[in-house]
């Protein structure tokens, strides 16, 4: 049914009630692939993470061609990996290892396999390209949480991806 499974995660606990879900679903459902993704909209890095066995290490994709292709560094190509000249160790830096340690740490606590990748640029493009270069069967989401007013003039994340998305979009509340 489902074989490529994402799960879109932000730190709240909509997304973490999801990837209780994606972690559950992946487990009945045999032969599926599970891949936690997070944005960072003020990114700087473009650093991602690989699960390689039962570690995890920093990568850029050499493969990426892709909507969100815009947002990978220079020199990327099919020569390969070129590492960046200066180690980014700002803000996105910190946001990126908080949030890969957190969802491992959850993914760990269930026994789970999956890749854990950080994404950057607008959450909604980001997401949608990610899911349709990916071949995304489904894309689980927390729900968002917002007041009515303030979902009025913003708008959920769930909601755009649920209009923008090509794949079946699973709402975790």
């Amino acid at each position: 049914m489902y074989k490529n499974i994402a799960i879109a995660y932000d730190g709240s606990e909509g997304s973490r009630l999801a990837l209780e879900k994606g972690i559950e679903l992946s487990k009945i459902l045999p032969g599926s692939k599970l891949t936690v993704i997070y944005v960072n909209e003020e990114a700087q890095e473009r650093t991602g993470y690989m699960d390689v066995g039962h570690a995890s290490a920093p990568v850029t994709s050499a493969n990426v061609d892709s909507s969100y292709a815009q947002f990978m560094p220079q020199g990327i190509g099919d020569d390969g990996y070129r590492p960046p000249q200066e180690l980014d160790t700002g803000r996105a830096s910190e946001y990126s290892k908080h949030m890969h340690n957190s969802i491992q740490q959850q993914l760990d606590a269930k026994n789970a396999e999956a890749s854990v990748l950080a994404l950057e640029g607008p959450v909604i493009k980001t997401i949608t390209g990610f899911i349709d270069e990916q071949n995304i069967d489904l894309l689980i989401v927390g729900n968002s949480g917002k007041s009515g007013l303030q979902k009025f003039f913003v708008g959920s994340v769930s909601s755009k991806l649920i209009k923008d998305s090509n794949s079946t979009v699973l709402v975790v509340k």
